[in-house]
């Protein structure tokens, strides 16, 4: 294990001090498998659904484009996903132009809301993807399962649980260098013996301003570091006991803005106990606790403008589920669900100066809320055929603590049935979704349209109506294709388009969908084609409806031979002409017309063992100068020698190496 480890620091040192190791390790490079291929190493550039309205992505393999700091960065390589730039960190993701609560972030069974009212930190900010085991997409409104129901999707970060037949211990490394300063590293550990485990994960991510194609500088360095730590305790195999501590803390600079991220932390804590039963219908349950806080400090003082705040926000809850067996073809999982969270700030005050005086001003609560969930989901298998079906019930109480102050209590009620028919290699599916969405904090803060001195805690719950349908092939030609049609009404609208920006309800309509190829030319070669599209109409205004990102494709070529891999990605993005001024969410609302854009990328990998590989990519090849559809506008970027800018642009040209090691 010493060499081992003398050999893994020498590998993130050579790659953080910007020079590539010699990798003359004292041997010839080796094959890694009788076939001479590395399928662990196999370049991964674009996921797809190869199950029914679940897409499942292992976050550890190499991958194109530039491996992903954050949660949004990941998704945003997953077909149907966009992420709102606001600077190197912090992107918001959308998914089928959908975003903020309406796509449920589950962070391994947690949670983590963010705190900033200017979504500095969504719950995506603080998740490196590469520290979990599997990340899964599961589109629409097909479950009912974790925690209020995301309308658009619910994602999984999720880590998994270990058992050891005896002592044993194994761990993984990855370092990232790049273009602007960009630095990453991730180490992971696992130890343990029959009786008990421990799981410890540490990363660290930065980078310096970025430049658009035209080399001007764009606002947006970040800094941020990771820890996980988790002990387990495994009395049977059959039983499993943790408790987990995790830490995240951070710092940031927006091209959309003027104030900096002195302050992006998070603490949380678990405790999950997993039972499986020797029974006939009793088949397993989970119970889990957690706990977490968010602390952020944005201000202006290094500009030396007396401007600054700080803003919690603390969240508790946790889940019993039963997992049964009542009939020989039916699953059935039960279970409840509670959350409690609450929202607090401090801000300057007339006189203050500095960090000083912002720091010793006492929190005030704004806003805290409880939910209570019950829900049900089962599938009912018939030979080929199977017929997945869930109900939820939810019960929340809100407080709004300032402006016109007041309290509501809701219910709200979601429910889906989905068909599922499996014949010689072909998938189909057909469901319905009906889900229901509570206005969150961001919505509720913005100006109520009925009162514009008042916040608008007058809101109605957003009804969610979708159908699902789509066909999977796995043969020769590997072929998915989603097709969804949603109505929603009372759709939350943030309109910018008077003097403040409002919310207000809407009836809106969405469809569109997600379509792939994944085709093996021969043994070395195999291409993928992916193609999204959403289109949406506010139809109480008779209107686009805003945030809506314009169709997109992209082509990938991949060449493997022995321990070699070669990888292309072409993504092609359409102009938008489809807008309304002013309309959004709460992260961002319409700045016009968009142009398209076509990006170039390319990598390399190469497998010295099974256990080391060394990839190298170049992200926008042909340095051109976009910027997404539903970027922010730029006009907080002040760098020197830089210029505002209508949207805030994606990154030029960029060069990167990463190097992974298992041990």
């Amino acid at each position: 294990m010493s060499n081992k480890l003398m050999k893994l620091a020498y590998i993130i040192a050579s790659i953080l001090g910007t020079t590539l190791p010699q990798l003359a390790l004292g041997a010839q490079a080796t094959n890694c498998g009788e076939n001479k291929t590395c399928t662990d190493y196999l370049l991964i550039t674009g996921d797809v659904m190869r199950q029914p309205v679940h897409l499942v992505s292992d976050p550890k393999q190499n991958r194109l484009p530039l491996p992903a700091y954050d949660g949004s960065g990941f998704l945003r390589s997953i077909p149907g996903f966009n992420v709102t730039r606001k600077g190197g960190s912090g992107g918001d993701p959308t998914f089928r132009g959908q975003g903020g609560s309406r796509l449920s972030i589950v962070d391994d069974g947690q949670h983590v809301y963010g705190a900033c009212g200017g979504r500095m930190d969504p719950p995506t900010n603080y998740i490196y993807p590469e520290a979990y085991d599997q990340i899964t997409v599961i589109k629409g409104p097909q479950t009912v399962k974790y925690g209020p129901v995301g309308t658009a999707g619910t994602v999984l970060f999720e880590k998994n649980r270990h058992k050891f037949a005896d002592a044993d211990a194994e761990g993984r490394a990855s370092a990232t260098g790049g273009s602007f300063e960009r630095r990453d590293g991730i180490i992971e550990i696992t130890a343990g013996d029959k009786d008990y485990y421990i799981d410890f994960d540490m990363n660290q991510s930065s980078s310096d301003h970025y430049q658009d194609g035209d080399g001007n500088k764009v606002q947006s360095s970040y800094d941020r570091q990771n820890s996980h730590l988790a002990l387990g305790w495994t009395p049977s195999e059959r039983t499993v006991f943790e408790l987990a501590y995790g830490e995240s803390s951070g710092e940031a600079e927006y091209a959309d803005r003027l104030n900096k991220a002195r302050q992006i932390d998070n603490r949380d804590v678990t405790a999950l106990l997993q039972h499986e039963f020797e029974s006939t219908w009793l088949n397993a349950v989970e119970v889990q606790f957690f706990s977490n806080k968010n602390d952020h400090i944005m201000d202006r003082f290094d500009e030396g403008v007396n401007s600054g705040s700080n803003v919690r926000r603390m969240t508790d809850g946790g889940h019993v589920w039963l997992e049964l067996t009542p009939l020989d073809a039916l699953e059935l999982t039960a279970g409840l669900d509670y959350m409690s969270s609450e929202h607090d700030g401090r801000s300057m005050a007339a006189g203050d100066v500095g960090l000083d005086d912002l720091l010793q001003k006492p929190f005030k609560d704004d806003m805290r809320y409880k939910n209570y969930g019950f829900f049900a989901e089962s599938i009912y298998r018939i030979d080929k055929n199977s017929i997945h079906a869930g109900i939820r019930y939810d019960l929340w109480n809100t407080e709004l603590l300032i402006a016109q102050m007041g309290e509501r209590d809701d219910k709200l009620y979601s429910g889906f049935v989905r068909y599922e028919y499996a014949l010689a290699g072909h998938q189909y599916y057909a469901g319905f979704g009906s889900a229901q969405r509570m206005p969150d904090y961001w919505e509720i803060m913005k100006t109520s349209a009925t009162a514009l001195g008042q916040k608008a805690f007058d809101l109605d719950v957003e009804t969610t109506n979708q159908f699902d349908i789509g066909w999977i092939y796995q043969g020769p030609i590997e072929t998915s294709v989603a097709l969804f049609y949603g109505q929603i009404e009372d759709y939350i609208l943030v309109d910018a388009t008077g003097t403040a920006a409002v919310a207000r309800n809407i009836d809106a309509t969405l469809y569109g969908g997600e379509a792939s190829l994944d085709y093996a030319l021969n043994d070395q070669w195999s291409t993928q084609l992916t193609v999204s599209y959403t289109r949406g109409n506010n139809d109480t205004d008779r209107v686009a409806l805003g945030q809506i990102s314009p169709i997109e494709a992209r082509l990938t070529l991949n060449y493997q031979w022995n321990s070699w891999t070669l990888a292309t990605l072409w993504r092609v993005v359409a102009a938008q002409d489809r807008y309304t001024l002013g309309h959004g969410n709460i992260v961002g609302q319409d700045l016009g017309a968009s142009h398209g854009f076509g990006t170039l990328a390319l990598n390399a990998s190469w497998s010295y063992t099974k256990d080391l590989s060394l990839i190298v990519g170049i992200e926008n090849l042909f340095d051109i100068t976009y910027a997404e559809h539903v970027s922010k506008a730029g006009t907080g970027n002040d760098l020197p020698g830089s210029e505002a800018m209508f949207r805030v642009n994606e990154p030029g040209r960029n060069a990167w190496v990463k190097l992974n090691y298992r041990f």
